[in-house]
């Protein structure tokens, strides 16, 4: 099997993913009535807006565990692409990715099993305790990748075994979702440099030849 391709693959799958992730949060879930943080932990708003759209939580939720697989099929390339030249850093990279990977995982799937549950009781108490969880994963499912990225970058400068400016992208994402705890701004940028990036780094790396 073909590492690089499948990263490239992956990579790809993820730039889409990542993009309807944004789509959905940016342009779908404002129109339900849930623009900021607080709006989604107020359940006189969340809990309607799971009522009226469950698809569109189940698309989102999912898009998150898919998102975590491309990942870290990706960062496994990229371990081996640079692992000879950097292999410290890219220690580093693949585990912030797998703790990426798990939070962002177990914050879809367990708002996924709680949500019909919550929704036909109207508990409002779980349904904050639930939500907290679920952000709070999130959030530090987004500074975890964020590490990730900047070990990558600095990995990919040092070896030079992708393009500079490819490897400044990586690291520049890499700060902006390391703030994302800061500021949502921040991170919902990052997340838009992360397409570019991981679209270019899916073409990089299906031209492989090894």
């Amino acid at each position: 099997m073909n590492l690089q391709r499948v990263g490239g693959v992956a990579s790809t799958a993820n730039a889409f993913l990542t993009a309807i992730f944004l789509i959905i949060l940016t342009v779908v879930f404002p129109r339900l009535g849930l623009v900021t943080p607080a709006d989604w932990i107020d359940p006189v708003k969340g809990i309607p807006a799971w009522a009226a759209s469950p698809i569109t939580f189940s698309l989102f939720n999912m898009d998150y565990v898919l998102m975590s697989i491309a990942c870290l099929l990706t960062k496994l390339a990229l371990r081996e692409r640079m692992q000879s030249s950097a292999p410290t850093l890219m220690r580093i990279a693949v585990i912030a990715t797998s703790i990426a990977c798990a939070m962002w995982a177990a914050s879809g799937l367990m708002e996924i099993g709680a949500r019909a549950s919550l929704v036909s009781t109207k508990d409002a108490s779980a349904y904050r305790a639930l939500m907290g969880v679920v952000l709070g994963l999130s959030v530090a499912g987004d500074h975890a990748l964020g590490w990730a990225l900047f070990s990558t970058g600095w990995a990919a400068l040092s070896s030079a075994k992708l393009s500079r400016i490819l490897s400044y992208l990586a690291v520049l994402v890499g700060v902006l979702l390391i703030l994302d705890f800061c500021s949502m701004v921040l991170g919902l940028f990052g997340y838009v440099l992360f397409v570019i990036w991981s679209f270019w780094l899916g073409v990089v790396l299906l031209r492989s030849k090894t």
